[in-house]
């Protein structure tokens, strides 16, 4: 029994002393993983607690620099600031190439004034009557020297732009007359009456700079010429126009250079020619109804003789076909 009270009270002692030894060893924080070297399974139990209390103080203190580093992570999000490569979309700004598209404005180049020809279509109309009509070419053959002492021909006719033309249907002494003025040069031609059913082409009078022909000597003089086309037939009937399809030539001419004869020959031409003179139909801007020239009825006599050889030339092929098949109807038959 003493032996008893005697190990009890030795426990005691023990379990005292290994009680203020845990407690002060807690106090001074010393590391809780010493203290596993009792036996006694008691005290194990108390450290285990005591050091569960300080490892979760250290747990909360590594969650705070966990936030620091991700937060960190976002800052690269300044790289949508590269977003300004968009801004190289000014390149469709260098579509103001079309602007050079204006050098088509350079090619409508003025289109040149049409040259004037030789054919003309020219009337004098009064009271809505066109009394005096005219359309062909009438042009000047001239033979003249040159500077350079040749004689040449030169070639001056009646434009069909920039002209000047005036008449009348009714001068003092009853003929009508037609003009022509474009620079320094100036044609008329008269007519009269016949009686009263008729009237004839008088005469044709120019005058014509010598400077319109090239290089001549004589420039700055003026050529005066009265013409004489001797139209056949002579009289025309009123209301009616002359037509000529034949070329009218005549070196009939007589010609002045200033006030002295000019000799060098000088032809003139009616070519296509139609004429209309006292014309009484109201508002007949067209010829009236015409009289073909002498010349004309001359030159139908041979387009009439070559139908005629034709025509004759088809029937004698005809004629030869029908015989040559008569034969060979005939010789079958004997067959």
């Amino acid at each position: 029994m003493a032996r008893c009270t005697v190990l009890f009270a030795a426990l005691l002692l023990l379990s005292g002393s290994v009680i203020a030894e845990s407690d002060f060893s807690g106090f001074e924080g010393s590391d809780p993983s010493d203290t596993p070297t009792t036996a006694d399974p008691d005290t194990t139990t108390t450290t285990s607690t005591s050091s569960t209390s300080t490892t979760t103080t250290t747990e909360a203190t590594t969650p705070t620099t966990t936030p620091t580093t991700t937060t960190t992570t976002p800052t690269t999000t300044t790289t949508p600031t590269t977003t300004t490569a968009p801004t190289t979309t000014t390149a469709p700004t260098t579509t103001t190439a079309p602007t050079t598209t204006p050098t088509p404005t350079t090619t409508p180049t003025p289109t040149p004034a049409p040259k004037p020809t030789s054919h003309i279509n020219y009337n004098v109309t009064e009271d809505n009557v066109t009394c005096v009509k005219i359309a062909g070419e009438i042009f000047f053959n001239i033979n003249y020297s040159r500077t350079d002492n040749t004689t040449v021909i030169g070639k001056v006719f009646v434009p069909s732009l920039g002209v000047e033309v005036d008449g009348s249907c009714n001068e003092t002494d009853g003929s009508q007359f037609i003009s022509f003025t474009w620079g320094k040069n100036h044609v008329r031609m008269n007519f009269d009456p016949a009686d009263k059913n008729s009237w004839t082409f008088t005469d044709l009078t120019a005058s014509l700079s010598m400077d319109d022909l090239d290089n001549a000597t004589e420039a700055g003089k003026t050529l005066t010429l009265t013409v004489d086309y001797n139209f056949n037939p002579g009289e025309v009937s009123v209301n009616h126009s002359f037509i000529c399809r034949a070329d009218l030539s005549t070196s009939n001419v007589t010609a002045m250079l200033d006030k002295d004869h000019y000799n060098p020959t000088i032809t003139s031409t009616l070519k296509n020619i139609q004429i209309q003179a006292f014309n009484q139909i109201g508002k007949e801007k067209d010829f009236v109804d015409s009289v073909h020239c002498t010349a004309d009825n001359i030159s139908d006599v041979v387009p009439i003789a070559v139908g005629c050889a034709l025509a004759g030339l088809v029937v004698l092929v005809l004629i030869a076909y029908l015989v040559g098949r008569r034969r060979r109807s005939g010789a079958y038959q004997s067959v």
